[in-house]
């Protein structure tokens, strides 16, 4: 259980400073250099995708061992 914990407070600090990050280069790729929200938006969600994936692949390896 404590594993357990563990985990889920390290991935919800790093789920939180990742969105912190990418809400600010988000603001900075819209205003200050000018690319569309639509492009953005699509990145993020590639990424997103990405990042989902790494994390269940390494949530399950964690659980094997």
């Amino acid at each position: 259980m404590k594993k357990f914990v563990h985990l889920a407070t390290g991935l919800f600090l790093a789920l939180g400073t990742a969105a912190i990050v990418a809400y600010a280069m988000a603001h900075l790729a819209q205003h200050s250099l000018g690319f569309p929200r639509s492009l953005l938006r699509e990145q993020a969600l590639i990424c997103a995708a990405i990042l989902l994936g790494l994390v269940t692949i390494e949530f399950l390896v964690s659980r094997e061992k």
